[in-house]
């Protein structure tokens, strides 16, 4: 697993320019699909492609009704579908075009069962990778590519926000249970934090803009000072004694918090784990 510091890392490598034209396909142009091509298309070196049931028009990509033609056309290939949907797929004709999937708990053994290509990345994405600023960590065999297909990824997964390459596939599953689910937990949080605003008698409105930059500026202010103060620090910092804060955090048991969070996430890498013992006969 990458180290800490790794996580903080802007990664810059989307702009520089792909040298290669190349052709891209995205199979499945749900919420995922899209933002993808949304996100890569100001790229003027991509050709995109699309194949999606019920998709027929899409500008500024050429739209394929077959799987099979559509790794014929392209190079690479994202792999945007649900998991059942990809299990009842028919195996494709064999290949070597590279594919990413994002598809959660689909192991890359069974991708190749039914992709016929040795080629595959697989992808642990979260929900803010529909702006650009998503966790991306992703896994594959390095032997199977080339330094520069290697390289080529890298940059494509760089545009959707900080993505990293994790040491094992199981690593998904951790990832999955912190990141994936990730965005959940902090929308709990929130939600949280309004409705005790509400509580008090601001408007939702005003709620919701007071929370945001709550979240905003905390989060600025510790990348800020991360290299001195943890998280735990930074609390006893703001909790003096006898105040409003320690009041408050007194009522929520904050030894039990952090207990509660543990066995959370736990049971969400369990889940992650349970789906991805799935077997392709």
């Amino acid at each position: 697993m990458p180290k800490l510091a790794e996580f903080y890392k802007i990664n810059l490598s989307m702009t520089k320019k792909i040298q290669k034209k190349i052709n891209l396909g995205i199979f499945g142009y749900g919420h995922m699909g899209q933002a993808i091509f949304k996100l890569l298309r100001p790229q003027p070196e991509i050709n995109f492609f699309i194949n999606s049931l019920g998709i027929k028009k899409i500008a500024n990509a050429g739209c394929l009704n077959d799987l099979n033609k559509l790794i014929e056309k392209c190079d690479i290939i994202f792999l945007c579908l649900k998991p059942q949907e990809f299990y009842n797929l028919k195996p494709a004709a064999l290949n070597d075009k590279i594919f990413i999937s994002i598809m959660a708990g689909v192991k890359i053994k069974n991708i190749k069962k039914i992709i016929n290509s040795q080629k595959i990345i697989r992808v642990m994405p979260n929900l803010a990778l529909q702006v650009g600023a998503g966790v991306i960590a992703w896994f594959t065999a390095e032997k199977e590519l080339t330094k520069k297909q290697l390289s080529l990824i890298k940059k494509l997964l760089s545009g959707f926000g900080f993505s990293f390459k994790v040491n094992e596939e199981p690593d998904l599953d951790k990832i999955t249970a912190i990141s994936g689910s990730g965005p959940a937990y902090v929308f709990l949080f929130m939600d949280a934090l309004i409705k005790s605003a509400v509580n008090l008698g601001f408007s939702i409105k005003q709620a919701e803009a007071i929370i945001l930059k709550l979240l905003e500026g905390s989060i600025k202010y510790y990348q800020t000072v991360n290299n001195i103060y943890t998280p735990e620090k930074l609390i006893k910092m703001v909790k003096s004694k006898k105040g409003t804060t320690e009041a408050a955090l007194d009522k929520l048991n904050t030894t039990k918090f952090y207990k509660q969070w543990l066995a959370a996430v736990n049971a969400a890498h369990k889940r992650a784990k349970q789906l991805s013992r799935y077997e392709i006969s």
